[in-house]
């Protein structure tokens, strides 16, 4: 059943992933941006629960890549969060601004995102 699960979880993320590169070709920035950060929190997840079973219930994606640090290539995972730290904040930022404000993204700023999304999916085996 889990293994159905994950499945599941990253076909979720994969679906906002492209939802994201659709919005971006449209311009649409604010939801392209929103669309990535949920294909990064799913991808996660999905990595955990497949890994030990469960996941932590925030949206914080640091500390989502915290937590997985501790049990999936530490190495690998913790340098991949210090080297896009920016991007990552960038990202918990629009999870909030999505909800609570209104806050104009750029073309470059997606951009990064995607191919961050990208850099995401090679790290945890989902490319």
């Amino acid at each position: 059943m889990r293994r159905e699960e994950v499945e599941k979880f990253v076909e979720k993320a994969r679906g906002f992933e492209d939802l994201a590169t659709y919005n971006f070709k449209r311009s649409r920035y604010d939801l392209a941006i929103f669309c990535a950060e949920q294909a990064a929190q799913i991808y996660i997840k999905a990595k955990l629960l497949e890994l030990i079973g469960e996941f932590p219930r925030t949206h914080d994606l640091i500390k989502l890549l915290e937590e997985l640090s501790v049990v999936y290539e530490p190495e690998k995972v913790k340098k991949f969060l210090e080297d896009n730290f920016s991007v990552i904040t960038k990202l918990i930022d629009a999870y909030i601004t999505s909800r609570y404000y209104i806050r104009e993204f750029y073309e470059r700023e997606v951009e990064e995102v995607l191919n961050f999304l990208l850099q995401l999916r090679r790290l945890l085996g989902y490319d």
